[in-house]
């Protein structure tokens, strides 16, 4: 179904203060999600994950109880009026299984983002990966993560794509695995307003975005794969801005079909 003149009506992508990068408690978002008509709202906050370098950007361990807590008020509070996910945002790593299955124990869903690759080794960003080498980790991890069955959406698939100016045939064929590993599987890709809340870059005389990039999106639209459009709100006032309004663009733009809602 299409979002095409109507307001968006969920969002599953969305982030608090206990992230360290955003603001807004649960039930601010939840009462603005209320003022907005939505009908349902997940939360999806960095998952707490000692080992990961950027510690000081999601939840630590001790704050998970406060999340779960957060949630917990929000889904009584709010009862009847709208409809709260439980749910949080988390990379894959093999070797893993017990820590997904233990989250997934307290929350309605994961969210696979995949800030971070291992190589030799090491974590390296997704934001600054560049080489074939590179690229065919991070395919190969989502493809992994996705046949996994821990993950609801993929969120920002195309985020590995970030530093990449032109698009090759060879890199275009590695963004096709992904969109058909998802696609075998049913689940959805997203397009991600935060993408766009970050601009464009100039590409052979044509502004872009990092993404959602186009070359990525058409071949989505080829393959028919399911499609879902996230805010990735990290305050309260981006659940439904322009961006997202822009998101919704983007999608008419290159006729994706978009899931309103996720399946529970």
């Amino acid at each position: 179904m299409s979002f095409k003149n109507q307001l968006i009506k969920t969002n599953y992508h969305t982030h608090m203060y206990l992230c360290r990068h955003a603001t807004g408690s649960v039930d601010d978002y939840v009462a603005k999600a209320v003022e907005l008509g939505f009908t349902e709202l997940g939360m999806s906050d960095h998952a707490p994950w000692e080992n990961l370098i950027d510690r000081s950007v999601r939840m630590h361990m001790d704050d998970y109880p406060v999340y779960l807590k957060e949630l917990e008020e929000a889904t009584v509070k709010y009862s009847g009026r709208i409809k709260i996910r439980k749910g949080l945002e988390i990379e894959y790593f093999q070797g893993m299984d017990n820590h997904y299955k233990r989250l997934l124990n307290d929350l309605d869903y994961l969210v696979l983002g995949q800030h971070y690759i291992e190589m030799d080794g090491q974590l390296v960003s997704t934001y600054r990966i560049h080489s074939i080498k590179e690229l065919t980790i991070y395919k190969n991890t989502l493809v992994t993560a996705i046949k996994s069955g821990y993950f609801r959406f993929i969120a920002h698939p195309d985020l590995f794509l970030f530093s990449q100016i032109e698009i090759s045939d060879e890199v275009l064929a590695i963004a096709e695995e992904i969109i058909l590993a998802a696609k075998e599987a049913g689940i959805p890709l997203e397009i991600n307003a935060n993408g766009i809340r970050k601009g464009m870059i100039r590409v052979n005389n044509k502004f872009v975005y990092r993404y959602p990039r186009e070359e990525f999106w058409n071949l989505v639209r080829i393959h028919n794969a399911k499609v879902i459009i996230s805010s990735d709100a990290h305050n309260p006032d981006l659940l439904y801005d322009e961006a997202v309004i822009a998101t919704v663009e983007f999608s008419e733009a290159h006729n994706l079909i978009v899931e309103e809602e996720l399946e529970f």
